[in-house]
């Protein structure tokens, strides 16, 4: 019960337009992760894992141009490639039209491990400044990230990607 009021707290929030700084990412661990290998960051200085929510996994996977309203990107960063020292929890959130227009509407977030405490949030001109470049894909790098996944580990036995 606790978990369906929280995705509709979450939901209702970013549908209609508010700022998210009382989101709550708890449970993030447990939603669609995208890989098995930590991939290297230079943008991020890190490893990081993607895990999307269940709006954004097909428009992740198919490299779609548009995500829906409420698609959630996890980006947990970490200092190694075995994932032994967890750094923070980078987080995109797509907002409702008008939130960020010229940036994709993308809400971005920096939190604790466990999702709960915010270091940063908002229109993070660090991460705008680096998500532009993926313009075509809705500002998420799914293009290259599924590139890396086909290519690093068992693109014949994925059975998520259609």
């Amino acid at each position: 019960m606790f978990r369906l009021l929280m995705i509709f707290l979450l939901c209702s929030t970013i549908l209609l337009g508010k700022q998210p700084a009382d989101f709550n990412f708890l449970g993030w661990e447990k939603k669609h992760k995208l890989n098995y290998e930590a991939f290297e960051s230079d943008a991020h200085n890190a490893y990081l894992d993607i895990y999307v929510n269940e709006l954004a996994k097909e428009a992740y996977i198919k490299e779609k141009s548009l995500f829906p309203v409420g698609s959630i990107i996890y980006k947990p960063l970490y200092n190694d490639p075995m994932r032994k020292i967890f750094a923070k929890l980078v987080l995109m959130v797509k907002m409702k039209p008008g939130y960020d227009t010229k940036n994709g509407d993308w809400w971005y977030g920096v939190y604790d491990k466990s999702g709960t405490e915010m270091y940063y949030q908002g229109k993070l001109k660090s991460c705008i400044r680096c998500h532009e470049a993926a313009k075509a894909t809705d500002y998420t790098f799914s293009k290259s990230v599924n590139a890396n996944i086909d290519r690093l580990l068992f693109n014949s036995k994925r059975s998520w990607k259609k």
